[in-house]
């Protein structure tokens, strides 16, 4: 191996090194704070670099947001994999795992809202949201499909039944008058409701 090849695998080695380095800050700030008060000098300082420097690495925190949110739903997609080859392949079972997944990750779910909410995102960052929503659905269309979904019809059945557990999360998953323990019953028992009501109801 030449000394620029052995070089250039350093450089981006280090490069990749640095990248972590960021993510793991902005993660660790946004599981503390709300969005709107972290900017990106404030992810550099965590992260222990300039605030300069860290724009060579992102665009934007929008651009920080998609690549944080493109590795915590590959985790969902796995543990969803994982429930599908232990035989849990009912719509109930899979309800249930995306309500405990999303339920068990606040900032995951904060930086979701952020996404399919807020107007003006930075067009890289919009590009990679785009790119993590079309590869998630595109998996749930298959395991849809391989339940008996009509192929013709599961695109339509599968982007409502998610975006309906997503609101089934989002407005429960805090009511104010239960603990959070009781609030994640409720929000199970609704995903399981909405689960049968789909099932009898998949083209």
């Amino acid at each position: 191996m030449s000394k620029r090849s052995t070089f250039l695998e350093l450089k981006e080695s280090e490069r990749a090194y640095r990248r972590d380095l960021i993510l793991d800050a902005a993660m660790s700030l946004f599981a503390e704070r709300p969005f709107h008060e972290i900017g990106m000098r404030d992810i550099a300082t965590e992260a222990g670099i300039s605030p300069a420097s860290i724009y060579r690495y992102f665009s934007s925190r929008d651009d920080i947001l998609a690549e944080i949110l493109g590795h915590e739903v590959s985790e969902g997609s796995q543990r969803q994999r994982e429930r599908l080859e232990t035989g849990r392949t009912s719509l109930e079972d899979i309800a249930a795992g995306i309500v405990d997944f999303f339920m068990e990750k606040e900032a995951t779910l904060q930086m979701l809202n952020h996404f399919l909410l807020k107007e003006e995102v930075d067009e890289e960052a919009k590009e990679k949201f785009t790119a993590i929503q079309i590869h998630y659905l595109e998996q749930f269309d298959s395991v849809l499909e391989a339940m008996g979904c009509d192929p013709d019809n599961v695109r339509l059945f599968s982007r409502a039944f998610f975006a309906s557990l997503l609101g089934i999360i989002m407005s429960f998953r805090n009511a104010p008058d239960s603990n959070s323990e009781a609030n994640k019953k409720h929000v199970h028992r609704l995903a399981k409701l909405t689960a049968t009501i789909f099932t009898k109801g998949m083209p």
